[in-house]
């Protein structure tokens, strides 16, 4: 006996579509779908979006057959899928850390000896970091150049909130600072940039800050004089 089949409507169509995504969300939740149906639903959300066209069913059975023939042959295995493809079952995507876990991670990182501490903190105070110096301070090294002054550059200052100095001319006991102006904050400046002055003058240094607009329209003559006011 044939059986007679019946065209499906738009509307049931889109019945079925919201009783499959209801039901796929559910074992998403659970983790109880299928690399396979996972894989499935990805390809058939995104394939039309990012690519433009969807395989057409007899286009689909010639290229299982393909996947299937490299698997035999070990040309291929579903292993070699990124888990971001196959789903939630590695890494934290869209989850949270119970409060327990909270806890173990809270005493973890209490559990740092002061020991280890303080060596880290002697290792990045002494730290050279890789610093490409700014057009205002190889301006500014210029200058001293040519008058002859010796200076060294990102050297660490020793004071309660230590850092890398741009300039420091030791015979005069000096600092300079090159200021960018808008990561320093023209016309007022940072905050930690006036507190690290104030330790550097209570420890017997003479500090320069320069703005970076000042230093883009002078010369040498100009610097000699911001000098002798030191």
């Amino acid at each position: 006996m044939k059986v007679k089949k019946h065209k499906l409507t738009e509307e049931h169509k889109r019945k079925i579509g919201l009783a499959n995504a209801i039901k796929m969300k559910e074992y998403w939740k659970n983790a109880k779908a299928t690399e396979r149906q996972i894989m499935r639903g990805y390809f058939n959300r995104n394939k039309k979006e990012k690519l433009g066209y969807v395989n057409s069913p007899e286009t689909r059975k010639k290229l299982s057959v393909i996947m299937k023939e490299k698997l035999k042959n070990g040309e291929w295995h579903p292993s070699d899928i990124s888990p971001y493809i196959k789903g939630h079952k590695k890494g934290m995507h869209g989850k949270k850390h119970s409060k327990e876990t909270k806890k173990k991670m809270s005493k973890s990182n209490k559990g740092i000896s002061n020991k280890t501490r303080e060596a880290n903190k002697e290792w990045r105070k002494n730290y050279v970091f890789p610093i490409k110096d700014t057009k205002i301070e190889k301006k500014i090294q210029r200058f001293l150049k040519e008058l002859n002054m010796e200076f060294f550059t990102h050297q660490y200052m020793k004071i309660n909130h230590g850092y890398q100095c741009d300039i420091l001319i030791p015979s005069i006991n000096l600092v300079i600072e090159c200021d960018g102006d808008y990561w320093h904050k023209y016309p007022v400046g940072l905050e930690k940039d006036h507190i690290r002055t104030k330790e550097l003058i209570e420890k017997g240094f003479k500090v320069l800050r320069l703005w970076e607009r000042e230093i883009k329209v002078m010369n040498i003559d100009d610097f000699e004089k911001r000098l002798e006011i030191k």
